[in-house]
């Protein structure tokens, strides 16, 4: 069962507001500059990686509940925790950095470490979560 994520907007505001900036901080530069060729085909090649980059974890984070494990999807991160590791979860509001697109998160805990999630609808998330793990301890408060 795959989960989309919750994406917040201020964070959205933050992030696309960082590209327009940031582009803007460019072209300025190389106008007000009058730099070469090379200058500013680094500069715009550096601003597209940077956008590219920021769209592909905008975009193509995810989560899914497979058969055996969860499976979590975010750009170039693809982690994969099988059932049998977690030991618990439940929500959260932590800031630290993770696979996630809000502050209204998931907190996994698992034999190997931690992670931080924010799917859509963290209730039904939970839910199919504790159906896959019954050992672990799953609170929805």
């Amino acid at each position: 069962m795959k989960f989309t994520t919750k994406r917040d907007v201020w964070l959205g505001l933050i992030l696309f507001g960082s590209i327009g900036y940031g582009t803007f901080l460019s072209y300025s530069a190389l106008i007000s500059e009058k730099a070469e060729i090379g200058e500013s085909i680094f500069a715009i090649l550096l601003n597209l990686v940077i956008i590219l980059f920021i769209c592909w974890l905008w975009f193509s984070t995810y989560y899914v509940l497979d058969d055996k494990e969860l499976v979590i999807r975010c750009g170039p991160i693809n982690k994969r925790i099988p059932y049998r590791e977690i030991t618990s979860a439940h929500k959260t509001w932590n800031p630290l950095s993770s696979p996630a697109l809000s502050l209204k998160r998931i907190h996994i805990k698992y034999q190997f470490g931690i992670a931080l999630i924010s799917p859509k609808d963290r209730d039904k998330f939970l839910r199919q979560l504790k159906e896959r793990c019954p050992h672990a301890d799953i609170k929805f408060d």
